[in-house]
């Protein structure tokens, strides 16, 4: 395999007419939010393949090919990968392309389509017919991407065309169609760097819970920080993992403060794997790591994931579902913003996480009882502690730190057994020593001030806290 990075046009022509001249096999090109795929047989292009299923039924395949690839011409920076061999699953060109023609017709075709843009903003606009004319019923209700790669004449004659028929009024745009360039990456700050202290941030909790709420809610301090996500109105998890959260919304730091954010549902369930500590490359310099690579590795396998990019006091996340890029964000100055295409990145360190599930909210709440259970050990019998103690002792999860029950690590789904069974193992000194009554009294004691919390967590959902 070849990898590397493309800067320019030239850079283009001389990969193919250098290194590449006598070889076949694929080259991978990696364009921002789409990767195009040129098949090369000694210096010529055969073939392509793109990421689209309706790309293989094109009628004109070079035209389909040339657009795709034109926004190289607007911003040209690219990763690549080169595996020689040779591909079947590829769009075969009518006549091999050299790679100096192709990127000649490649600046004609990008001039042209971008005076195109100017007159109908995006190429998923659909026009409708205004005046009869000639072959019309190819154009009526269809969108722009689908007349100019569906059309016999090649692309930049089409452009053309097209911005003729606009001109002498015979087309107009008719609606917008977003579905095909459905946007997978959205954030919208709702609240930003507010005080939380002047917030009252149970009577918000109930206004994520019945508004549906989906996104990301951050709590900042000098010296802690939290960071909750939400879907459908559900707190999904609270990372780090701590139960003081609950204390927090009973009161609020002064120094603190909050930022609101909400996202798109596709979204969430990726961006909390920057919390994750399961890292298959895990801040690795980018002199032993090329980010290229791994972005055409996950597209070729089709990979669920995060790449994280860290570069000069910033982080920028890519993600990826079932080998699709989806998008990117940057995190900088504690402020995430989406971006319309990654930048690329050649000195930085590099994180690459797999997708596994990061719902915790569970095992925050069993983080809770738990204390608060062994709270009530040691008010009443501080002997049975060294009993609890001796039971953690034989964990890899669970550890006792500075008069409190913490987790080594962050627990998994099968994990719930052993915590749920160490939380009525506590449950069960309590009732030997106390009694269902007094147990009980204890118990409600405990949780009143957390009540309303509690109940908008759905806790009854998931914990049983009495002995059957």
């Amino acid at each position: 395999m070849i990898s590397g990075y493309l800067s320019s046009q030239q850079d283009l022509v001389d990969l193919l007419n250098g290194c590449l001249f006598s070889k076949v096999g694929i080259l991978d090109l990696f364009l921002g939010m789409d990767t195009v795929s040129l098949y090369i047989e000694k210096g010529l292009i055969t073939g392509f393949r793109l990421g689209l299923e309706e790309a293989s039924s094109a009628k004109n395949p070079k035209s389909v090919l040339l657009y795709h690839l034109s926004q190289f011409m607007e911003n040209p920076e690219a990763f690549f990968t080169f595996v020689e061999g040779k591909k079947e699953e590829i769009i075969k060109l009518e006549e091999p392309v050299p790679v100096e023609e192709l990127v000649l017709q490649l600046q004609l075709v990008h001039s042209e389509l971008k005076s195109l843009m100017e007159k109908v903003i995006t190429p998923m606009a659909v026009v409708r017919v205004l005046k009869n004319f000639e072959d019309l019923e190819f154009y009526h209700g269809k969108s722009i991407y689908h007349i100019l790669t569906s059309s016999g004449e090649n692309l930049k004659e089409e452009i053309r065309r097209l911005k003729s028929l606009f001109s002498d009024g015979y087309l107009d745009i008719n609606q917008f169609y977003n579905d095909a360039l459905k946007d997978e990456v959205h954030i919208d700050y709702i609240m930003e760097k507010v005080e939380a202290s002047r917030l009252n941030l149970l009577t918000l909790l109930e206004n994520f819970q019945l508004g549906k709420f989906s996104g990301l809610v951050e709590i900042l301090g000098e010296d802690f920080e939290f960071h909750l996500y939400y879907k459908g109105g559900r707190l999904l998890a609270v990372y780090p993992y701590s139960y003081e959260i609950f204390d927090f919304f009973l009161n609020p730091r002064d120094t603190s403060i909050m930022n609101v954010l909400a996202m798109n549902e596709n979204l969430i369930d990726l961006i909390m794997l920057r919390h994750s500590e399961d890292k298959i490359v895990d801040g690795l310099p980018m002199h032993f790591f090329e980010v290229g690579k791994a972005l055409m590795g996950m597209a070729a396998d089709q990979k669920t994931g995060m790449i994280t990019v860290y570069s000069e006091g910033s982080k920028t996340y890519l993600f990826y579902r079932n080998g699709a890029f989806l998008g990117a964000v940057k995190e900088e100055e504690n402020l995430l913003k989406p971006l319309k295409r990654p930048t690329y990145y050649r000195k930085g360190w590099v994180d690459l996480i797999f997708y596994r599930p990061m719902e915790n909210i569970k095992f925050v709440v069993y983080n809770f009882l738990i204390n608060m259970v062994h709270g009530i050990i040691l008010k009443h019998a501080t002997h049975l502690n060294q009993v609890a103690l001796n039971q953690l002792s034989f964990s890899d999860l669970l550890k006792y730190e500075e008069g409190l029950v913490l987790y080594r690590r962050s627990p998994r789904e099968e994990d719930e057994e052993e915590v749920f069974g160490f939380l009525h193992f506590l449950l069960d000194l309590c009732y030997n020593l106390l009694g269902q009554t007094r147990l009980e009294r204890e118990l409600e004691a405990g949780l009143e001030p957390y009540r309303d919390v509690l109940k908008m967590l759905r806790v009854e959902e998931y914990i049983n806290l009495y002995r059957p």
